[in-house]
């Protein structure tokens, strides 16, 4: 027998388990749901408050140390595209720890008493591992002023978070202002339908090189949207992709409907915007979205996207540095808009000429993970341990090769030396497409973490990302090293001299 459940209906277990359903619903998870049960105080949260990590232990041990850096990753790639959503979902789980201090919001005499008994009379029940269930009516209406008082998170990936709810619940808040923010200030949308789930991969990987941009963005499946909401959010917005399966040949009937809203639109002319999906064999959706787009008169941020069954490392790598290509391309314009002259013809102040006295050697980071590969310039490098030898590398929130420096992940550093740059800098400085090959023309070779070894180089590292900081829109690496080689004792270390401390 089967039982179809809705958002607010209650199932009764049997033993104080009264199960209580909230449905919480992303384009890419439409049936998301919640289920609290207050006889255990366990809510089980599907994908909020999750973490693409396996552990020892089933809990958070730890806390926000060992896992804190898991969950904003997997909140940046999972719901950043998403702050509408996220942001209701909140507001429908109004979380309390059960070891957070009782509110006393609307409550005289007795009623604080009983708030106190409450929490006093859960935390001896949760220590004694006890059902919550057991503890007696002053417990029983721990919900009645609304809140779901949680002894334990349940989430579908990750740890279950017992000793760290009420800070993750905070910054899941303060993530979510955070891309409303930036949403309000300029959005680009992501509207798209997926058969398999592999068109849906592409457009979480264009959404989260949009984020990684700063700019904000709002994701749409087409499938469950209204032509009214794609045309509201094709006016809000300040950039757009569209992305589709193909099915039969053909274009799905959402994605046709979705893109004939955006051609009767005169004012998306005006947009950048982009087109990607994914097929099985000729792929005559994408063909004829881009098609259709050109023949209208739209400008494009970046190459078609064109991926056959299910996307690899590099195809998501690629994905990702489309939308971070896009995003630029919107904060260009805007910056046009408001008639302001570009960075580099500001005068520096005299703080950011006194930071820019502050110099490193230059340096050129390379990673590999599976099939995917980036390398970038860095001078904002520093030796910061002795034991063991750990270096720290600022890293542009925005940067290709950022998405590859993880907690875990391996790269090569090599230290270029003075009179060896002028061929390295003038290949790594050229704008490249998404997914480009940065070593044409370098000498190089692959080291045993998977990084490029560059034979020019005076030096190389290779090394292991320990942690990061997120500072501003940087990210600093904390990186220890795993082995190394002098390749030129002759050479000093090459430096890069500024003038200002605003821009590299």
């Amino acid at each position: 027998m089967f039982r179809i459940i809705r958002s607010g209906d209650r199932l009764d277990l049997g033993e104080g388990h009264k199960l209580e359903f909230i449905l919480t619903p992303t384009p890419r998870w439409p049936d998301g749901m919640c289920t609290f049960d207050p006889a255990t105080q366990l809510i089980f949260t599907h994908k909020l408050f999750s973490a693409h990590i396996c552990s020892d232990t089933h809990f958070d041990l730890g806390g926000w140390d060992s896992y804190g850096e898991d969950w904003r990753y997997f909140y940046d790639c999972m719901l950043s595209p998403v702050p509408r959503q996220a942001g209701a979902a909140l507001n429908k789980l109004p979380i309390v720890s059960q070891f957070a201090k009782p509110s006393y919001s609307g409550k005289t005499g007795f009623d604080i008493v009983k708030a106190d008994v409450r929490f006093i009379v859960s935390t001896v029940f949760s220590a004694l591992n006890l059902p919550i269930s057991k503890a007696g009516s002053f417990v029983k209406d721990q919900s009645s002023d609304g809140l779901l008082v949680t002894s334990a998170i349940c989430p579908i990936h990750g740890p279950i978070v017992r000793s760290t709810i009420t800070e993750l619940l905070r910054e899941y808040r303060v993530w979510t202002e955070d891309r409303l923010k930036k949403a309000s200030e300029a959005t680009i949308a992501v509207v798209y339908a997926s058969a398999y789930g592999n068109t849906s991969a592409l457009a979480q990987a264009i959404s989260r090189g949009i984020s990684k941009a700063g700019v904000g963005v709002e994701t749409l499946n087409a499938e469950q949207s209204t032509n009214a909401e794609v045309a509201d959010l094709i006016d809000r917005c300040c950039g757009f992709v569209v992305g589709s399966p193909t099915l039969g040949g053909h274009m799905p009937t959402p994605v046709q409907n979705a893109l004939g809203v955006i051609l009767r639109d005169n004012n998306a002319k005006s947009k950048p915007c982009g087109v990607f999906g994914s097929f099985g064999w000729s792929g005559e959706a994408v063909d004829e979205i881009e098609q259709r787009l050109k023949d209208a008169g739209f400008s494009f941020a970046f190459p078609t996207i064109r991926c056959k069954f299910k996307p690899t490392e590099s195809m998501l790598q690629i994905c990702e540095e489309s939308g971070t290509d896009l995003a630029q391309c919107v904060k260009r314009l805007k910056v046009k808009e408001r008639g302001k002259m570009a960075p580099k013809m500001l005068i520096a102040s005299d703080t950011e000429q006194a930071v820019g006295r502050v110099i490193g050697s230059l340096c050129v980071v390379s990673a590999k993970e599976g099939d995917a590969e980036s390398a970038m310039l860095a001078s904002w490098v520093s030796q910061a341990s002795f034991v063991p030898p750990g270096l720290t590398i600022a890293v542009a929130k925005d940067r290709a090769v950022e998405s590859l420096l993880l907690p875990g992940g391996k790269f090569v550093l090599n230290v270029l030396g003075q009179g060896k740059t002028n061929s390295i800098i003038k290949q790594l400085m050229k704008p490249f497409k998404p997914g480009e090959p940065r070593y044409e023309g370098l000498n190089v070779k692959e080291s045993t973490n998977g990084g490029q070894i560059l034979l020019d180089a005076i030096a190389w590292l290779e090394c292991t990302v320990k942690s990061r900081m997120e500072t501003g829109d940087h990210w600093v690496l904390y990186a220890v090293v795993d082995n190394g080689e002098l390749q030129d004792d002759k050479t000093l270390s090459a430096l890069h001299y500024r003038k200002t401390g605003s821009r590299y």
